[in-house]
């Protein structure tokens, strides 16, 4: 007999475990029984039956078992995002049951670009807190692309980003927060102690450049493509301001990035902002929110945020 998905449904809900998602999910990353086992906990032979009783269930293979150990089938690597998925919503549900038993009564989920990380939004964030205990902030970092998939998910509440280059319908985007690019060096780099910085002593340096997805890469073309020669860069690419002021402390590496993303690495010292002979234009971090009436703890962050005890750029 045919198998239907109503039968498929009623299957799974009354005998499929959080565990037979989880050895999935681990099997699907680590690529071989023995390791997932350990992973979660449990022995390499329940592991086997674990996954067996799963692929029965469903009553397709998941894995191509192999010398090298397992391997997704057709019909694994399109279940493997469903089932990442109910996990990641057991993780919330945990989330957010302990911050109401701690006193929290409702939620906002926001997603940040590193800039915004950095910058006024970290400095908002911890009195947004102070000021609203009873409010769960869940905060992620993710840029544009991350953004608009969380978006059109429903993953998240707002998003703190620059102005996408198309709005996603029914949301509209605020700017709060002006930001500009900026040349950073480590306090050691020679360029770091000189009051004026050429285009020609930029062009001969090494770079740290940044992600094709992240503005600044952009802006990094922009500001190069005027050199006669090849620029010379780093052979590490990254949009994280840690790892970016981890580098630059570290070797003689310049690189163009959003201000806000690296103000307090500035304001303490730890980069130094070099003066450069251009400005590049860069549009200002606001908040991309739905249009009409929001839940409370949204309006609340927004008018927060946008309200004016902002904090300055």
């Amino acid at each position: 007999m045919e198998i239907t998905a109503t039968t498929l449904r009623n299957r799974l809900l009354n005998r499929v475990r959080l565990r037979h998602l989880h050895l999935f999910v681990k099997v699907a990353d680590l690529h071989t029984v023995k390791r997932a086992a350990e992973a979660v906990g449990i022995s390499q032979p329940t592991a086997t039956q674990t996954l067996a009783d799963l692929e029965h269930l469903l009553e397709v293979p998941l894995f191509l078992r192999h010398a090298h150990g397992m391997r997704l089938t057709a019909a694994g690597d399109l279940l493997l995002p469903l089932a990442r998925r109910s996990l990641q919503l057991i993780d919330e549900t945990a989330t957010y049951a302990a911050a109401m038993a701690q006193g929290s009564r409702t939620v906002v989920r926001v997603a940040a670009i590193s800039a915004a990380m950095g910058g006024a939004l970290g400095r908002a964030i911890p009195d947004f807190a102070r000021a609203y205990p009873d409010v769960l902030v869940q905060l992620q970092e993710a840029d544009a692309a991350r953004q608009a998939a969380l978006v059109a998910n429903g993953d998240v509440d707002c998003a703190i980003c620059r102005a996408p280059a198309v709005l996603p319908e029914g949301w509209s985007f605020t700017p709060v927060w002006d930001d500009r690019f900026v040349v950073v060096a480590g306090p050691a780099h020679p360029l770091a102690r000189k009051r004026s910085t050429s285009m020609a002593e930029l062009l001969e340096a090494t770079w740290l450049v940044t992600p094709a997805s992240v503005a600044a890469r952009e802006a990094f073309d922009a500001l190069t493509a005027q050199a006669s020669g090849k620029v010379n860069t780093c052979n590490v690419v990254t949009a994280s301001a840690t790892m970016v002021w981890r580098l630059l402390s570290q070797q003689p590496l310049v690189a163009l990035v959003p201000r806000s993303m690296v103000e307090r690495l500035i304001e303490v010292g730890q980069l130094v902002e070099l003066p450069w002979p251009l400005q590049l234009p860069l549009g200002p971090i606001g908040i991309l929110a739905p249009v009409g009436e929001a839940g409370q703890a949204l309006n609340l962050f927004i008018g927060f945020i946008t309200g004016p005890g902002t904090p300055p750029t």
